[in-house]
């Protein structure tokens, strides 16, 4: 086995036990360090032991840019995300285990705690093949965030871990708010058959 093979099972064996301890600790209502401390690792996606992809192609989030007469730049995709960081992209969403049944419910689905969904999120134009975002939802303990149904929002850079915000980002519940329904979840990717 090659270093750089070695290397990744490494960090693929340490990702699994982290989500280990974040999903024992949810599971049993206590609260832990782990659980409150959100690190995340987008190389883990590729496990499938650890993550279901829902959707088989990428979805794509339009743009009010993609009405315009001219066309738009990437600067004018860049500033528009920084309002809404799934305007133009092609999305690509992963669940755990603990979010996997709520995920494909077709109606009125509700979310246990310690569910994670992974937004990875791909550009438009040069960058269409390479992650420029990931945007994550964690559901907390009771009493979290009862606004928008105790979700944790957490943004992630496109190196896949380095996280920019973390937490009751205003941003993100103004959106999810709208969607009660579904336990505040924007699910127009999944195919329900």
């Amino acid at each position: 086995m090659s270093l750089k093979t070695t290397c990744l099972l490494a960090v693929l064996i340490v990702a699994a036990v982290i989500t280990a301890v974040v999903t024992t600790a949810s599971e049993s209502g206590t609260r832990s360090i782990a659980n409150d401390d959100f690190r995340f690792d987008a190389r883990s996606l590729n496990d499938a032991t650890l993550w279901t992809q829902v959707n088989a192609e990428a979805y794509y989030i339009s743009s009010q840019l993609d009405l315009l007469c001219a066309m738009p730049t990437a600067a004018d995709y860049s500033r528009d995300r920084k309002k809404n960081p799934h305007s133009a992209t092609f999305i690509t969403v992963f669940v755990n285990p603990v979010a996997r049944s709520a995920m494909f419910q077709k109606e009125s689905p509700v979310f246990p705690q310690g569910s994670i969904i992974v937004k990875q999120k791909n550009g438009r134009l040069n960058e269409r093949h390479t992650p420029i975002l990931y945007t994550i939802m964690r559901k907390r303990e009771s009493g979290y965030n009862p606004s928008v149904g105790d979700w944790e929002f957490s943004v992630v850079k496109a190196d896949g871990f380095t996280v920019e915000a973390s937490g009751k980002i205003e941003n993100c519940q103004s959106c999810h708010t709208k969607k009660p329904s579904s336990d505040f979840v924007f699910r127009s990717y999944v195919d329900f058959k």
